[in-house]
This record gives structure tokens, sequence and C-alpha cells, in this order.
């Protein structure tokens, strides 16, 4: 699919939507489907609807798995999710070190500590420059996990430097797959359908590498019965299904055409936004994410966020919670393909007559 088709298949809104590291813009198709499948829900009942859609969720997992070079996935309520359903069936006895980062999103480090001080995991913190990018992996670790691409700051992390050590890698995708290239050579792999993917809230997923799913414990809790994959077991009972139908489709129509417009619409963005009413672009220009970071000396994320929506941006302010190595909040902005010149020109203006006032 081109990515002018996918761009025009969006759902139209009059906003300027600069915020898909957040929530992307889904599909009318994605809406069409999961409207449908709601409407069979209500005439059929749950669990025909769910047998007559099964073919088209399965098609999803595998869809899912490609784009991390794997070829099934399970289906989660969200990448937090799926993150500690991997961490709790990994073989990882008391005392196994587990390498994490300061700049880990903000639940999932809050799930790390509490199933560490469960289980007797050491949490061994990886040395990272300034901006939050790793710079070392040792070897003698039993797994190491940490996003690819920083919700609180659009740094993309060397994922090379972990797989190189030999250690398995618990690698979060929830900010990266369809933003940027997913390498390959994780042992797992978690995401959401929300974010650059475009799909529903509500949906999140994960997949694991052949080598490691018979070394898994089982979940307390096992996925539908009637599909024939062992990774399938880890779906979360109860599911959000036509979410998971909306999410296949979604994933399906992805094109990885769209990464280089968004890289090229996060560069235009930063030179754009530096300086515009004192607001300060915290990446690297050309830093290969679609997250663009702004600080600023006095004025407030939130109360901006705010005004921008009243004026028909859609942006994010990122909070402190977010992460343990944020100090202050800021301002988020997001370049997916639908993004114009013509949206972040309104932006660096809309952000000059701001100033410091929000």
């Amino acid at each position: 699919m081109s990515v002018s088709t996918w761009v025009g298949e969006r759902f139209p809104t009059d906003r300027r939507h600069l915020d898909a590291a957040a929530a992307g813009r889904v599909s009318t198709a994605v809406l069409e489907l999961e409207t449908q499948h709601l409407q069979d829900e209500a005439t059929l009942g749950g669990y025909v609807a769910e047998a007559l859609a099964a073919d088209r969720i399965d098609a999803g997992r595998v869809a899912l798995g490609a784009l991390v070079g794997l070829d099934d996935a399970f289906y989660t309520d969200g990448a937090g999710t799926a993150f500690a359903i991997m961490l709790d069936a990994w073989p990882l006895p008391a005392g196994s070190r587990i390498g994490t980062i300061p700049g880990e999103y903000g639940g999932n480090a809050r799930i790390l500590r509490a199933r560490a001080a469960l289980r007797g995991w050491e949490l061994v913190t990886l040395p990272t420059d300034a901006l939050g990018r790793i710079l070392d992996v040792p070897g003698d670790l039993e797994l190491v996990t940490f996003p690819q691409i920083l919700s609180q700051r659009g740094i993309a992390q060397p994922v090379e430097l972990a797989v190189a050590a030999g250690v398995p890698l618990l690698l979060d995708v929830a900010q990266s797959a369809g933003q940027t290239e997913v390498p390959h050579g994780a042992a797992a792999y978690v995401g959401t359908s929300r974010k650059w993917l475009c799909g529903p809230r509500g949906v999140g997923w994960g997949c694991v590498a052949q080598e490691w799913r018979d070394r898994l414990a089982e979940p307390p809790t096992l996925g539908p019965s009637h599909h024939p994959g062992r990774i399938a077991m880890y779906d979360t009972p109860e599911p959000h299904v036509a979410g998971r139908v909306g999410l296949a489709h979604a994933v399906r129509t992805w094109s990885p055409a769209l990464l280089p417009v968004v890289r090229a619409g996060a560069a235009a963005a930063r030179v754009l936004l530096e300086g515009a009413g004192g607001w300060h672009v915290v990446e690297p220009v050309e830093e290969p994410t679609g997250i663009t970071t702004l600080s600023h000396e006095t004025a407030d994320p939130f109360a901006t966020r705010a005004a921008l929506v009243d004026r028909g941006f859609v942006v994010s302010a990122v909070p402190t919670s977010r992460s343990d190595d944020l100090t202050a909040p800021v301002l988020r902005v997001s370049t997916a393909a639908w993004v114009t010149p013509e949206d972040l020109q309104s932006l660096a203006a809309a952000l000059d007559s701001l100033g410091s006032s929000a």
C-alpha cells in the first residue's frame, strides 16, 4: 500500500493530530470492522461472533509476528499486560540478574521492581548516556529488557548491543513498531495496537522466538483452545475481540514505506520547533524516530497542551511518572505519515503565540 493511500484511509478529523505516540488515527476500515463485529456479537452472541472472526484474528497474529521476524503472536489487553505475562513465564529463578535502564517505561519499571522483590531477582542498571541511550550490555545477565524507543524521549536504543552480548532480550516495541525498523534477534517482543500501528485501544500483543517457547512456564489461565499454536496460550481471557479484529486489519495494511516519512517529519519538526515560544528540542535532529520532545524553563507542558487542544492541536504532555530518568514534564510531538509541513508550521506559530503564558 502506498503512503498516500494509507494516509487517505484514516478516519477524517478537523484536528492537527501530532500524537501517534499516544494513540494513532485508525482507518475508516478498522472502525467499520470493529463496528460490524460488535453488531455480530449483539445478534449472534459473543462466542459465535468470535469463532467467525478467528481466521481474521489469526491472520493478524502472523502479520504481527512478521513485524519482528517471527511467525506468530499472542493477544492481550495492552503492552504492559504482555510484558507482565512474559516476565511471569520466563525461566528466572531467585538470584537471576536482569538488565534494565533508568529510562524504562514507568509502568514496566514498577512491574519489574514488584516481581524482583517477590522472586529475589537482582535488577542491574545498564550504563546510559545523557539522553538515556544504552552504552553497554554485560554478558553475564539472565535477561535484559528495555523499550526500543523511549516514551518520554524520542531516542532509539542500540538493540544490537544486547543481541551481540548473547543475553536473552525482552524488547518493548510499543513505541517502535510502526514508526521505525524493529531489529530481529530478540528472545521476545511486546507491543501495543493503539500507537503507530493505528489499531484500536485496549489491545496488546507479544511474540516469542521459537527456541524459547518450550522453556516458558504456562500461564495460570490458558488462552483459547481452538488455536493450535503454543504461543496463543498467553492470550488474555475474556478478550475485546472487536479490538483484535481491528488490530489484525491495521497491521496487515500497515506498510514499511511509512517509516522514512515518519523520520523526515520528525527531522523537520525538530528544526521548526526549536526555540518556538521558548521551547527547546531534546533529541538530535537526525535521531531515527518520530517522537520530538520539548522542554521549557518556565512554561507548564500540561497547561500548554490544554491550550493547544483548544486551538485544534493534538499533542501529549509527559509526566515525570513516565520514567525514573525524567526530572521535569515535557511536551511531546509525534509526526506520523499524515503530518504535513503546514501542521508543523502552525504548531510552531501557536507555541510562539503562547510563549510561556500557558
